[in-house]
């Protein structure tokens, strides 16, 4: 009897463990994306304005005790511009899928984490229509917009533990185009700040000693 009560007790120390020290997690994140266009727009009418539109999508964290870390998410973004005094839209449809070296500041396990990210985003165009719905890079046609885009995305957040091991992940962020997003050359870029939230669930324990992740 006493054996089995040690080895309980062993048990229940070892998990209580396991649980502390992981340091991976994953979940859903849903924003506001405020787009535009930079650079040279005289090939859409040289006036453009902001475009409000959703972010939704799936994130994953790796935090250390240092600090440092790690996000990668895949996003459905809204972005584009708002065009000829408001009347007319260009709406473009990406995934976008950002790829973050994050700081967290304040103790590992502390139940507020302030943030800083910053790192590329890869985005891949699944749509792009103008306010009507028509259709701007038909199936067969010209395309009018590049498919692909290459940005820098970088901002500031905090994370907050609602639970044991459930974080609410809040953030601001900006992000800038690199590519010229139309196909004529013009050198336009896309541009856009967003506000997202999201819920982080634990997904298990990365050891950086072993390459490996140690899921629950």
């Amino acid at each position: 009897m006493k054996n089995c009560i040690i080895l309980l007790l062993a048990g229940i120390l070892s998990t209580s463990q396991l649980r502390a020290q992981e340091n991976v997690s994953i979940g859903p994140i849903a924003g506001v994306s405020i787009a535009n266009f930079r650079g040279n727009t005289d090939a859409i009418g040289g006036n453009t304005d902001w475009k409000p539109g959703l972010t939704v999508g799936g994130f994953y964290n790796y935090s250390s005790k240092t600090g440092f870390g790690f996000s990668g998410q895949v996003l459905f973004t809204q972005m584009g511009a708002q065009i000829n005094n408001k009347t007319n839209e260009i709406n473009l449809n990406y995934i976008q899928v950002p790829l973050f070296a994050t700081f967290f500041f304040g103790q590992w396990g502390a139940p507020v984490r302030p943030k800083l990210f910053l790192g590329p985003s890869l985005n891949f165009m699944v749509g792009a229509k103008d306010k009507d719905g028509n259709n701007l890079n038909p199936e067969g046609g010209s395309r009018v917009y590049n498919p692909f885009d290459l940005g820098l995305t970088f901002g500031a957040g905090v994370n907050i533990e609602l639970s044991p091991k459930i974080w609410l992940n809040l953030d601001a962020r900006y992000g800038l185009g690199l590519l010229d997003v139309s196909n004529g050359g013009t050198k336009m870029m896309n541009s856009n700040w967003g506000i997202n939230a999201g819920i982080s669930f634990p997904l298990g324990t990365y050891d950086k000693n072993s390459g490996r992740l140690r899921t629950r």
